[in-house]
């Protein structure tokens, strides 16, 4: 494991950080880093839909290794956006300003998958990708820029035992399949799989409704029962 990554996980796993009822007023305002949103989900499919289209995903971000944080084992594929293999944003495909995205054609292979993302309650849908993570590979400590960043919305499709999310300051953000989480990327993370097996999450950018908050809530409830029983 490279050096900087595990002292990293070493002087922030020690922390246990976990949302306490009574919830914010406004949780996207607040300073809890992140808030889970649970959704049932058949694994079976997940699993054989994911292995379909496994060989078409491609190299995520390649650039950062040179000019920005490190990663290993890190690829995507788009389910809505500008096509299914352009997983970066758009000024790096020559757009000035956000153009229209659609559902890409990737998303008849996988027709259970792109029916459960689109039954998150959101009413208009960004970029739509999901995130490969190999076995061995991670993704460097950093921020996604600068101050508060709440959002966008993470899901694990898969979520192997030895794959951990880390925040500095916070811990472990407790993933586990079909839990999703609204996180506040503004804070320092890392991403480390030191499994066999690769990770799979669905990563969503849109405009959450109103049911979300309520299913923010009832999931709070769930993991802490979880976390206390």
């Amino acid at each position: 494991m490279n050096k900087d990554l595990e002292q990293f996980i070493l002087e922030n796993k020690k922390f246990r950080w976990r949302p306490a009822p009574p919830a914010p007023d406004n949780i996207w305002a607040s300073d809890w880093p992140w808030v889970p949103y649970d959704k049932e989900i058949d694994p079976v499919s997940v699993q054989i839909e994911l292995e379909n289209i496994d060989h078409l995903f491609v190299e995520h971000r390649a650039e950062d290794k040179i000019y920005s944080y490190g990663h290993k084992g890190w690829s995507s594929i788009t389910l809505h956006g500008l096509d299914w293999d352009k997983t970066e944003s758009y000024e790096q495909y020559g757009f000035t300003t956000e153009p229209e995205y659609h559902w890409t054609t990737i998303c008849a292979q996988i027709p259970y998958i792109t029916n459960l993302i689109k039954s998150f309650p959101f009413d208009k849908y960004k970029r739509v990708r999901i995130m490969k993570l190999a076995p061995g590979g991670y993704i460097m400590p950093h921020t996604d820029g600068d101050g508060r960043i709440f959002g966008p919305f993470n899901f694990a499709l898969t979520q192997p035992d030895l794959c951990e999310f880390i925040f500095a300051g916070r811990g472990v953000v407790p993933f586990e399949q079909g839990r999703g989480f609204m996180l506040d990327l503004g804070v320092t993370h890392c991403v480390y799989n030191n499994s066999d097996s690769n990770r799979y999450h669905a990563i969503i950018h849109g405009s959450p409704t109103p049911p979300m908050l309520q299913g923010v809530i009832t999931s709070i409830q769930k993991m802490n029962y979880e976390h206390n029983n």
